[in-house]
C-alpha cells in the first residue's frame, strides 16, 4: 500500500480549501460603465461577465440586434467578444453559470 505522507503544500496544483470555496476574482473587465450602458440601450434585462476572458459575457434578454450589440462590445472593448445567450441554455447550466459570472448590471447600484 502506498501513503502520502507529504502535505497538499508540496503541489502546486492543488488549492487551499479556502480558494475552492471562494476562488479569488479576476479584476472587472475595462469599461464597465460603457458595458451597462450598451446592455441597457440594447434592451437587455442583464449582462454578465464569464470570467477570466475579458471578452465572454452571458446575457438574459435579446438584444434588438445581436450584431450591432457583439459589433458596440467589441469597438467599447477593443477586443473579440463571445455573446452567450442565457436564454437559450438549459436551466441547469443558467444556475451554475450564476455562480461562475459577474452581474455588470449591479455594480452599477452597489
Amino acid at each position: 500500500m502506498l501513503t502520502c505522507i507529504s502535505g497538499a503544500s508540496d503541489n502546486t496544483n492543488v488549492r487551499s480549501s479556502s480558494e475552492s470555496l471562494h476562488p479569488p476574482q479576476p479584476p472587472i473587465p475595462t469599461a464597465p460603465g460603457t458595458i451597462r450602458e450598451l446592455a441597457q440601450r440594447h434592451g437587455l434585462e442583464a449582462i454578465r461577465w464569464w470570467p477570466p476572458n475579458e471578452g465572454d459575457f452571458l446575457v438574459e434578454g435579446l438584444p434588438l440586434s445581436l450584431r450591432e450589440f457583439r459589433c458596440e462590445l467589441e469597438r467599447a472593448l477593443g477586443c473579440k467578444v463571445a455573446i452567450y445567450l442565457a436564454d437559450c441554455l438549459a436551466a441547469e447550466t443558467r444556475d451554475r453559470l450564476q455562480f461562475e459570472t459577474v452581474d455588470l448590471l449591479a455594480l452599477d447600484s452597489a
